[in-house]
């Protein structure tokens, strides 16, 4: 793929990260409606290089050019239409939950211990 390509390419993303990405089809159930909604994020980056004359008069050497990049979504909440009214319902994520309690819990653990040590030492 030339640069210019590329570069066209990562133009075109803002037409892929609309609310279409977010929100998923409505699914109806009798009188409700639910409305699955979703975190939507793309990450992308290139670079490309050049080159030069090793000496003077020599063969010309160098280019380059590399890319990547990446989308993650994952399910925040789900929107429920009813006769009753409009409800937001949040979706916990228990795994990232647990992992910032064991964060806290290693944090606390090292600075009471910390603290215990210099109470010791005197």
């Amino acid at each position: 793929m030339q640069p210019t390509e590329a570069v066209a390419e990562l133009a075109r993303m803002p037409e892929h990260a609309g609310a279409g990405a977010c929100f998923g089809m409505p699914i109806s159930a009798g009188d409700r409606t639910v409305i699955p909604v979703a975190e939507v994020v793309y990450g992308f980056g290139f670079g490309w290089g050049s080159g030069g004359n090793e000496e003077a008069g020599g063969e010309d050497y160098g280019s380059g050019g590399g890319g990547g990049g990446g989308t993650r979504a994952r399910g925040v909440a789900v929107i429920e239409v009813s006769p009753g009214g409009v409800q937001i319902h949040p979706v916990r994520d228990r795994t990232a939950i647990a992992l910032a309690q064991l964060a806290l819990a290693s944090s606390a653990t090292a600075l009471v211990s910390r603290t215990l040590i210099k109470l010791l030492r005197g």
